[in-house]
């Protein structure tokens, strides 16, 4: 009896095309579409959330194709492919066998996932240079001899071996001419193309919050309201806290017979003013009865429910922020796979914690609190083999590595112009080692490689690169999240009053008690500049890149161009 044969782990389309199948996304994938898998899910159930790779042509890495399973064969259905079949049958010999390790995954996604805040307009500058020379059509071999000398030009050499053009062009036909378009088309540089995400849920979230009261509830309204006594038993209801938007109550009880454990308690009240499900004999504290109902609400208005951000490391930033977001440069499409220490997000490259703070002379800016890249900590700790990072899988390799710090910055600047700021400010060297003391702060990413990129874009685009002081808390008062809530500390560590419930009124006492100090910071000053239309990817280009029209307009004289 003849044996199945063993499943190829490649596929090669008819285009020649070498395609496998990768996980490394799965997760992420699921948290993202919020997919639920059925408890026997078959191979097809899991095709939304395993990627379809490809091996670049020349190289050992491979590179996402931006689609799932699922939307590969969708697509080939959709164009009646006649290599539909042969895909299917593929897929399938290659996921029927781990079926039972995939179904050891969590059937629910976890509601945390990336969202992408906003669209950067990154470009390469390699197009518009290749577009400005004066070679229009030359064999492969002038055209790599071409593009190694725009080295001496200011290209960075890590852009040209990412794009994969000079591999591209090793393979064309000896003797074959190519046109600028057909070199344009052969760069691809999607695969370290950030991505602007922030962490973040799904959910309704009670914004409007609760307001302190006491009212006390009448006992002919017991009935009605489904309290439990009656007039002259010793029972009594006081609603202390009531839904600032909503209207819902928490209510402090008292009542004792029997059956009850205890006479004291807490119970949530809805929008009518009547109890509801809840544990029989109420909460122990307000808070608990407080986070119960906001879960109700949460339930109940499900179907108004938003992507709300998630702020992780608040609690380490100035006092006085405005709009705090914890923002992630991630590379998505990058082969490798590594997760940060901060993050439960795959492959942030740099994290950057920002808030709008007002200066001193009455301008906003957009304000750095903090600037890191884990991945690239890491992998300088594997290099100078770290006893830290011992025992430790190394992280995989991950590019702009010394660039990532203007990378972020040039980010950061094209934020700000799209908040409508006046600038772009970061923390300094000596504000890290106050915060941080004796944990180490990279300061020559504040002394030096800030510095240095700020320079640069100041230079390219003609901005104001100056100091500002604003006015900060000093450390005579410090917020901190504890157990039971945020606590305002002293100088030297000792709470100075009970818990409040949110950070907002933590900040007001301590501001209210504290004493105040300016603080000098860098800044990069917008001023009058025209709106950014393009960011480069690597390097600052030139002025008129920056303030170009988008790429789209490019793209059309590419087409117009390989048409005629």
């Amino acid at each position: 009896m003849p044996t199945k044969a063993p499943p190829h782990f490649s596929f090669t389309a008819l285009d020649g095309t070498v395609l496998s199948l990768h996980d490394c996304r799965f997760d992420e994938r699921q948290r993202r579409q919020r997919h639920h898998l059925p408890k026997d899910a078959s191979c097809w159930d899991y095709s939304p959330l395993i990627d379809v790779i490809c091996r670049d042509s020349g190289r050992h890495a491979h590179l996402f194709s931006g689609k799932s399973a699922a939307e590969w064969r969708a697509d080939l259905e959709r164009r009646k492919s006649p290599e539909l079949h042969r895909f299917t049958q593929w897929y399938e010999s290659l996921v029927a066998p781990v079926l039972a390790e995939l179904g050891k995954r969590p059937r629910s996604p976890e509601n945390l996932y990336s969202i992408e805040l906003a669209w950067p307009p990154l470009t390469s500058s390699l197009p518009s240079l290749i577009r400005g020379l004066a070679l229009k059509r030359a064999s492969a071999e002038q055209w790599a001899a071409t593009l190694r000398a725009l080295a001496s030009k200011g290209v960075k050499p890590e852009e040209l071996d990412e794009s994969g053009v000079l591999i591209r062009l090793e393979t064309q036909l000896a003797g074959e001419t190519l046109s600028q378009a057909q070199v344009v088309r052969l760069i691809n540089l999607r695969h370290v193309t950030p991505k602007f995400v922030c962490e973040s849920r799904f959910g309704f979230k009670t914004m409007a919050g609760w307001n302190e009261c006491c009212q006390w509830v009448p006992a002919k309204d017991y009935k009605k309201r489904g309290l439990w006594g009656s007039k002259g038993d010793g029972s009594w209801y006081v609603i202390r806290y009531r839904h600032r938007a909503l209207g819902w109550s928490i209510v402090r009880c008292r009542y004792a017979d029997l059956f009850t454990r205890r006479s004291d308690w807490w119970w949530v009240l809805d929008e009518r003013g009547k109890a509801f499900a809840q544990p029989m004999e109420g909460f122990d504290s307000p808070e608990d009865a407080i986070e119960y109902a906001e879960h109700k609400i949460n339930q109940r208005f499900s179907s108004m429910g938003r992507e709300h951000a998630v702020a992780k490391w608040e609690r380490y930033s100035l006092p006085g922020n405005d709009g705090y977001r914890e923002i992630l440069i991630q590379l998505d499409d990058w082969p490798g796979s590594y997760k940060p220490r901060h993050y439960r997000t795959r492959n942030v490259l740099v994290h950057v914690r920002t808030g709008i703070r007002e200066t001193d002379d009455g301008r906003r800016v957009l304000f750095l609190d903090e600037i890191q890249s884990d991945w690239h900590a890491d992998l300088h700790a594997a290099a100078k083999d770290d006893p830290s990072s011992q025992n430790k899988v190394p992280p995989p390799d991950a590019p702009f590595r010394k660039d990532w710090p203007l990378l972020a910055l040039k980010l950061m600047l094209w934020w700000s112009q799209a908040q409508k700021l006046d600038g772009v400010a970061w923390s300094t060297a000596e504000l890290q080692s106050a915060r941080w003391r004796s944990y180490g702060p990279p300061e020559a990413l504040y002394r030096s490689a800030l510095p240095d990129a700020a320079r640069s874009i100041s230079k390219t685009l003609n901005l104001e690169l100056a100091q500002t002081s604003m006015t900060v808390r000093s450390n005579t008062r410090w917020v901190e999240l504890a157990d039971h809530g945020w606590v305002v500390r002293n100088r030297s560590g000792v709470p100075i009053t009970k818990p409040f419930r949110h950070r907002g009124q933590a900040e007001v006492f301590a501001d209210l008690t504290g004493t105040f100090v300016k603080v000098n910071v860098p800044v990069l000053w917008l001023a009058d500049l025209p709106t950014i239309k393009a960011i480069p990817l690597y390097g600052v280009a030139t002025e008129d890149f920056w303030l170009q029209p988008d790429s789209r307009s490019a793209n059309m004289e590419e087409k117009r161009e390989s048409r005629r």
